[in-house]
């Protein structure tokens, strides 16, 4: 995996929050965020799998939260968020022999989430929301079962989606809670993988088809004396579910070849630590 992304982000995760745990500001929605996620991708053709990636990856995030703080009319939270991370690749060549190697990746969300606070119900909210999700996935060399060299590259995806739920809103004493949920599906898909890095005779533009998924999260600030800041902390699980791309054709030494996007699911479960500046 390429070095840099990982040491900027390790620096940022002990730098940053160091930086401001002696303030005694009051809270304030503006939030930092860091932390772990464990990252699961599968591709599957005519119900068989084709391959499976799964890992670590880190995360650091900056948030304007008005939902959990919900001191507005119209409560909102703007999320920007970038996330690193080595994973593991089992998957097959294009000549179905098993190959294990690595991946790397690299990418960055931002999201809008509105509520709508429902008045015969205090706490309470209708989310809707709107993100993008764009991310670098490497894929390094390997070699294959029967011995022969496997040459990975690289693809470079972005996703326009959309967010619907519930959220609800508690408090017990000086903490807080924030319950979300509901169903997410991409508006928009994007795909490039770089084959003449391996051997075609140019790049590749796929759309990979659009799915409904899920997503979850519940978000806690902890309460302490006025004039103190505060730290917090939130669960979530998050996916992208694509079907199959429609195919388009490239060539390598003359030959024509057909190539698609395999149905692919994406599921992620994180945590993070968070500081309210």
């Amino acid at each position: 995996m390429r070095p840099y992304p990982l040491v900027i982000l390790i620096a940022c995760l002990i730098g940053i929050p160091a930086a401001h745990a002696a303030k005694t500001a009051p809270a304030s929605p503006l939030t930092l965020s860091v932390g772990v996620e464990s990252f699961d991708w599968r591709e599957y053709s005519g119900g068989q799998r084709l391959l499976r990636e799964t890992g670590p990856r880190l995360t650091i995030g900056l948030t304007l939260n008005h939902l959990l703080h919900g001191n507005l009319a119209k409560p909102y939270a703007l999320e920007f968020r970038g996330y690193v991370g080595f994973i593991d690749y089992d998957g097959q060549t294009q000549a179905g022999v098993p190959v294990q190697t690595d991946v790397d990746y690299f990418g960055f969300t931002a999201e809008y989430m509105g509520a709508h606070p429902l008045r015969e119900s205090p706490g309470t909210n209708v989310l809707f929301g709107l993100g993008v999700d764009t991310w670098m996935r490497d894929i390094q060399d390997g070699i294959a079962a029967n011995g022969t060299p496997a040459f990975g590259y690289q693809e470079d995806y972005f996703v326009l989606y959309g967010k619907l739920g519930p959220g609800f809103l508690f408090q017990s004493g000086a903490r807080r809670f924030f319950l979300q949920f509901g169903i997410k599906y991409p508006f928009y898909t994007y795909e490039r993988a770089y084959l003449s890095t391996v051997g075609y005779d140019d790049d590749v533009d796929l759309k990979p088809g659009k799915k409904i998924s899920g997503f979850a999260k519940w978000q806690m600030i902890g309460g302490k004396e006025k004039g103190k800041s505060r730290f917090g902390a939130s669960l979530y699980y998050d996916s992208h579910r694509f079907s199959t791309s429609a195919a388009k054709t490239v060539s390598a030494g003359g030959t024509l070849y057909s190539v698609r996007q395999p149905e692919s699911r994406m599921d992620v479960l994180g945590a993070s630590l968070e500081y309210f500046f």
